[in-house]
């Protein structure tokens, strides 16, 4: 097996619903486990608030090459499952199902969320693919959405005991973690190509998981427009 997973990790990954969860979890996948969000979109051109919500569902039933993997399901309110392989290296998502696919729709790489709780240092870094979420074109503008380009953020843990206030509370001794991209945009004749910073910065309470998302994208132009988005967590029920 590509990977050793610990035993007591397996049980508190697998553990039934209701099970305590440990200070020492900041990415929880008990089932049953829901958070509920606030989700902000600041855009340049428009403003929106909406609530989304997460739920464990307990463990996948894979074939193939996650078959003995620890996988846990993790759906959204908008119908997605996300399938969250966990072990004695960190937590990494490593596949989908929208409600429109029958079957995950895997990675090509594995997406690193989290590194394991004894990996949890200041300055630890890594890599993962994303897209850019708040850049859009104007709809008389017959150009190429931003949003199906694929690039590389990279992530830093930043902060080891983070205080946060969202409206669910306020939690301490979270984790701050800061990731940095940059996607090229052919913005106009005039200006031509340029680069657009995209950064993402998120806390992670003990024992709850993310409690707040930053993810932003500023750009103001003609053709394209940028913005924040934001993820502040509402309720939490382990």
């Amino acid at each position: 097996m590509r990977r050793l997973m610990l035993l007591s990790l397996s049980a508190l990954i697998l553990g039934g619903c209701g099970a305590d969860i440990p200070e020492t979890d900041y990415f929880p996948l008990q089932e049953g486990v829901r958070w509920e969000y606030k989700v902000t979109e600041d855009l340049t051109d428009r403003r929106s608030e909406r609530s989304f919500s997460i739920e464990n569902r307990g463990p996948a039933k894979l074939e193939g090459r996650y078959a003995d993997e620890p996988v846990s399901i993790r759906h959204t309110s908008d119908g997605t499952d996300y399938y969250i392989l966990q072990d004695d290296t960190g937590s990494y998502r490593i596949g989908k199902r929208t409600l429109i696919e029958y079957s995950p729709r895997y990675e090509e790489e594995e997406v690193r969320i989290l590194p394991n709780f004894k990996d949890l240092d200041l300055g630890r870094n890594w890599s993962t693919t994303t897209r850019p979420y708040a850049l859009h074109s104007l709809p008389s503008y017959a150009v190429e959405e931003p949003g199906g380009r694929q690039v590389y953020m990279v992530f830093e843990i930043v902060g080891l005991k983070e205080t946060v206030t969202v409206p669910a509370g306020t939690f301490t001794n979270c984790i701050k973690v800061e990731g940095l991209a940059k996607v090229n945009l052919y913005a106009d004749p005039k200006i031509g190509y340029m680069d657009v910073k995209l950064t993402q910065t998120e806390w992670y309470a003990p024992g709850v998981g993310l409690v707040k998302l930053v993810r932003e994208e500023p750009l103001d132009l003609e053709i394209f427009k940028g913005g924040t988005i934001s993820f502040e967590l509402t309720r939490f029920d382990p």
